[in-house]
């Protein structure tokens, strides 16, 4: 007997004790006063029913009732209670003691259905707390961390979670209570014991049958017939554990085992979709650049062939503005390779760029530079804040769509009309709108302007190529940068382009 045990048991003799000895006294007071014995038996079974309620088990109500009998039958039977067949006094004693019993017993039995429906009770609302966080969770370490959790608090011991078998050489999940655990845990023999649950799919390790030594005890993850993972809970000293504990064990592995394969499904789902939209993505920028090369490909070779075959029937300023358009085209494809290569230093997958503290100033310096180099007589106006603001990007990129979305301005407004490129900022984001005065943007073509198809309709005469691929590009650049770009028609004519870039991290003075 343990000292848990021990402690009970003296609590329940004390209470025992101290309220046999009150009924003692109560009844010699009372026969005292009413002169009348037959009132302290009622006592005495208020006693028994009051000890029976506040002890445990079923021996403090037996113990008392026969107490409480022998005490009634000896008031009752005074002064001739060593007269064994006086006034029927082993008839009263038997059915004094029957009626205690029965009492006793009656209301331990309650006591201890009660406490079997409230432990039930209990029960029952952990799984449902256990069940609804576990499919509240959106993410496969989220359920993990939440299954060692509560079978750890459950069990009450250090539990390990192997997503795959250890064999292989794969990450485990822990919650340990004690440093030694994690090492007998690691240890060659219980990691053989868990590879061999991954290949039968039955528990195995302490009150199983197999095998017959081991540290823990291992439980398949199974829904479905598909095996999701092992948990292995450790048992000091080799302690099996017991029944009602192993049935709660196993209601809240198929939670977890149903939440994992739940999680896994969703994942697969998720990763189609990403495909999907890759393919999507890969799909447009294809015909972007088959239509965007397509055109300039073609005048050249067309003004190439003229030159060639016509070149005595050509005169000089002739020849001059075929080669001109060669010239112009030439350049066109070399910034759209350009383009093309900025976005491959994009890594596939997550679309993150390398961020850097820069001058925004001077990024958009040298943006106007170069496109200026493209289109000297250019009106564009800048309007940028006084304050000098330190902005997280890659330098190079924001450039390019600087670039973009300038040329795509100009091109449309024609270039004798003003393109202003303006910048504001607030604590948490810098603004850049570029404002054109052109004709604007065809109302079938707003919604899908950034998704790499050629804006050909809304060409002026004199052009000779769309934009739709840098475009594309321009939106793929700004949301590697957590940031967001729009287009939209303006008030009185014109179209306005507003992209913006997080100011996290950032210094603004």
């Amino acid at each position: 007997m343990d000292k848990h045990n021990y402690r009970n048991v003296f609590k329940n003799g004390l209470k025992t004790l101290l309220i046999f000895f009150t009924a003692v006294i109560s009844s010699f007071f009372l026969i005292k006063i009413t002169h009348n014995s037959i009132n302290s038996a009622v006592i005495y079974f208020m006693a028994i029913i009051l000890i029976t309620k506040v002890t445990d088990g079923y021996f403090w109500g037996i113990f008392s009732s026969l107490l409480g009998g022998a005490a009634v039958s000896y008031y009752l039977n005074y002064p001739y209670f060593l007269q064994f067949n006086r006034y029927g006094y082993p008839l009263t004693l038997i059915g004094l003691l029957t009626i205690s019993v029965i009492i006793s017993t009656a209301i331990t039995h309650l006591k201890e259905f009660a406490k079997r429906a409230e432990e039930q009770e209990a029960k029952s609302n952990r799984l449902n707390e256990i069940n609804n966080r576990l499919f509240s969770t959106n993410d496969l370490a989220g359920i993990i961390e939440l299954a060692l959790e509560y079978i750890g608090e459950f069990a009450g011991s250090t539990v390990v979670y192997y997503e795959v078998s250890p064999q292989l050489g794969s990450k485990c999940y822990m919650k340990s209570l004690k440093p030694e655990h994690e090492k007998i845990i690691h240890s060659h023999h219980e990691e053989f014991i868990a590879d061999w649950v991954f290949q039968n799919k039955s528990p195995a390790g302490i009150g199983t049958d197999f095998p017959g030594v081991s540290s823990c005890t291992y439980l398949p993850l199974l829904s479905h017939n598909t095996i999701w993972g092992v948990m292995g809970i450790f048992r000091t000293g080799q302690e099996k554990l017991k029944q009602i504990n192993i049935s709660s064990l196993n209601l809240i592995i198929k939670q977890v085992a149903t939440a994992i394969e739940r999680q896994h499904l969703s994942n697969n789902q998720q990763l189609i979709q990403i495909e999907n939209e890759k393919e999507k993505t890969r799909a447009n920028l294809l015909r972007a650049v088959s239509h965007d090369l397509r055109t300039p490909l073609t005048g050249m070779i067309g003004a190439s062939e003229t030159i060639l075959n016509n070149k005595s029937f050509l005169s000089e300023e002739e020849q001059i503005k075929l080669i001109e358009y060669i010239y112009e085209d030439s350049n066109w494809l070399l910034h759209m390779v350009e383009n093309l290569l900025s976005v491959t230093r994009i890594r596939e997958g997550n679309s993150s760029v390398n961020k850097v503290p820069e001058p925004i100033e001077e990024v958009i310096t040298e943006a106007i530079m170069r496109i200026r180099k493209r289109f000297p007589y250019a009106n564009i106006q800048v309007d940028i804040p006084d304050d000098f603001i330190m902005v997280p990007m890659d330098a190079t990129l924001i450039e390019q769509v600087i670039i973009n979305l300038l040329e795509n301005a100009i091109k449309y407004s024609g270039y004798n009309k003003p393109v202003t490129l303006l910048v504001e900022k607030d604590d948490y984001n810098i603004t850049f709108h570029i404002m054109d005065e052109g004709k604007g943007i065809s109302v079938s073509k707003i919604d899908s302007i950034f998704d790499g198809c050629s804006q050909t309709e809304n060409l002026s005469s004199d052009s000779s190529k769309g934009l739709g691929i840098g475009l594309s590009i321009c939106k793929t650049i700004v949301n590697a940068h957590g940031g967001n770009i729009t287009a939209k028609n303006n008030d009185g004519h014109g179209a306005v382009f507003t992209f913006t870039l997080p100011l996290e991290g950032s210094l603004i003075e």
